[in-house]
């Protein structure tokens, strides 16, 4: 099988591609990898970035992690796929625009399927199912600006285990359905846990973000003894469920008055939307205590595209702490803002 190589010698690092599949002229469509050996074999971490094309982000972080990490200092493997759809990348597209698939509902792919069918088949069969666990590096869509956090994907008959989303140490975890075809769906049904991590939005390369992933992909690593060091995990962490988006009812140009990562109050304002003709303005207000996970950074909207992106308060609840790791705690700033603001989670 054409798959990648994983049997190298402690503390080398390894480049390379492998072929999935081909165009209509023939060019073949391969993704390229990187593997990195460290003091022993296992545990194998797998990241990877781009499943959808023009998120970019998490590409630089895999490139960061293979610069910055020293393979002597590594107990473990790391692989690292830093585009696994080359099409879309090339397009500059969220997916290939030929057969118009969203790879991440498409996995564990088909091996006579389409191209993009194709690409997941290769990447599920030949990274996914070797992985001990990993992270599946994304951002926002474009004018899409998401806070870092990690998404969790649940349905009726698989629940994941929240341990690998809180070893990113972020102080907000999402918690929603899943859906069938998502490669944290299909993987964690193979007992393979792999985290979904947003940081920013596509289109962009945005330092702050590239910061937060490197950093959570470094958390991560301590955390599970692939690095030497006390991973920084907040003191409280929350888990909030099910998120709402927020969409103008007018069209013109939006100014939003939140950021991303805010806490806001009920009927707090969020926006508000001008006409460029009239001068009208829509305001737009928070229905209910919540945490802005995204909000719209492309001014132009129509009537219902949506500008914000919340999870409720009331919905969510603090997590119990991580016991038995040694941890290098740091205080909940969302915590903090949700009591300035008179605002209750359960715990």
């Amino acid at each position: 099988m054409n798959g990648p190589k994983l049997n190298i010698k402690a503390g080398e690092v390894y480049k390379s591609s492998i072929q999935c599949s081909e165009l209509e002229d023939g060019t073949p469509v391969t993704i390229p990898y990187f593997v990195m050996r460290g003091l022993r074999k296992e545990p194998i971490l797998l990241l990877n970035a781009a499943l959808h094309g023009e998120e970019l982000n998490g590409i630089e972080v895999i490139t960061r992690i293979f610069e910055k990490i020293d393979p002597m200092k590594l107990y473990g493997t790391i692989v690292g796929v830093p585009i696994v759809n080359i099409l879309a990348f090339r397009a500059r597209n969220r997916v290939d625009p030929i057969d118009g698939k969203d790879l991440n509902r498409v996995f564990p792919g088909k091996k006579d399927g389409t191209i993009t069918e194709r690409m997941a088949y290769h990447f599920f069969h030949k990274f996914v199912k070797k992985a001990t666990f990993g992270i599946d590096l994304h951002t926002g869509m474009k004018g899409h600006l998401l806070v870092p956090h990690p998404r969790i994907r649940a349905k009726k008959d698989f629940s994941p285990p929240l341990e690998h989303a809180r070893a990113l140490g972020t102080e907000v975890i999402f918690y929603n359905e899943g859906v069938n075809g998502m490669l944290t769906v299909e993987a964690g049904k193979e007992g393979i846990p792999i985290v979904c991590f947003e940081i920013g939005e596509a289109g962009r390369l945005n330092e702050y973000f590239i910061n937060a992933g490197m950093k959570g992909v470094i958390n991560f690593m301590k955390y599970f003894g692939m690095l030497k060091g006390k991973p920084e995990i907040p003191e409280k962490q929350i888990l909030l469920r099910n998120y709402e988006e927020i969409i103008s009812n007018r069209g013109g140009l939006f100014y939003p008055r939140v950021e991303a990562g805010s806490v806001v109050k009920k009927n707090q304002l969020i926006g508000t939307v001008r006409s460029p003709f009239t001068g009208e303005k829509h305001y737009i207000k928070a229905p209910r205590d919540c945490f802005i996970i995204g909000v719209r950074s492309q001014p132009v909207v129509r009537a219902g595209t949506a500008v914000a992106w919340i999870m409720a308060f009331e919905e969510g609840n603090i997590l119990p702490p991580i016991r038995n790791k040694s941890l290098k705690k740091l205080p909940s700033k969302t915590v903090s803002m949700t009591k300035e603001k008179g605002i209750e989670i359960k715990e």
